[in-house]
């Protein structure tokens, strides 16, 4: 028996509406708009970014294969163009994806009125992942917070780099520094950031600030100001001066 062709298929049976890459994105945006991004997987999004580029065929397997290819969704955004270009990405689709950690970075530090709050873990990691990831590094920063840990600066160290036997005077005006600011913003507590250059360790660097932290730790509780941390932040790492401390 001959296939029954489509055309004389019974009315009101059910069937696809659409089938193909097509119907798929439609699809997708639609449970977007439905329910937000939110439940969906890391090679969804990546999925969807990649429509844009990739105007009619599915971007599925190319979106599981980046991932696999640079490790995360976070590495294969962090990758330059013509990275991306050589991993099978088009033109236009490698442009989009490289332009969205200065597009994050850019909503949180517009973010209005509304301060950011740095005063858990996860608040203050995502705030380095995202709004000091496009930062030029290497570079020393300071996060200067009020009494509720809500961010009121977020400014750089200019010149300090970790050394395996720092100057005891540029550690002190290092350390001077820092506090001279916190009390102009009328800050509360500091966090100190050290963003590290790919390929760098981060435990080693952490052990290089230990004269830089022994000395803000010394001197900011005699102006009644707390030092919370100091993170020393890589590419796909991070180490924390306060965990690794037996008496902080």
């Amino acid at each position: 028996m001959s296939p029954t062709p489509a055309s004389s298929v019974q009315e009101g049976a059910s069937g696809f509406a659409s089938t193909g890459p097509a119907g798929h994105r439609r699809r997708m945006r639609q449970r977007v708009l439905a329910h937000g991004a939110g439940g969906l997987a890391d090679y969804e999004l990546l999925e969807m970014l990649l429509f844009y580029g990739v105007p009619r065929r599915d971007t599925k397997p190319l979106a599981k294969s980046l991932i696999n290819q640079f490790g995360s969704f976070s590495a294969v955004l962090d990758s330059a163009p013509a990275v991306l270009q050589g991993a099978g990405v088009p033109h236009g689709g490698a442009a989009l994806c490289a332009q969205l950690p200065d597009v994050a970075a850019c909503l949180v530090r517009d973010s209005g009125s509304r301060r950011v709050y740095l005063g858990d873990w996860d608040s203050l990691l995502q705030y380095c992942n995202t709004v000091l990831r496009a930062v030029e590094r290497p570079q020393m920063r300071m996060l200067l917070l009020d009494s509720r840990n809500t961010l009121l600066a977020d400014e750089p160290l200019a010149g300090v780099t970790p050394k395996a036997k720092p100057a005891a005077e540029f550690v002190q005006q290092t350390v001077a520094h820092v506090l001279q600011r916190a009390l102009e913003v009328q800050a509360c507590a500091v966090v100190s950031v050290y963003l590290a250059e790919p390929g760098q360790d981060v435990q080693t660097l952490l052990q290089t600030c230990a004269p830089f932290i022994t000395g803000l730790r010394k001197s900011a509780p005699l102006l009644a100001i707390s030092l919370h941390d100091h993170l020393v932040v890589g590419a796909n790492a991070w180490a924390s001066a306060r965990q690794m401390a037996t008496d902080w």
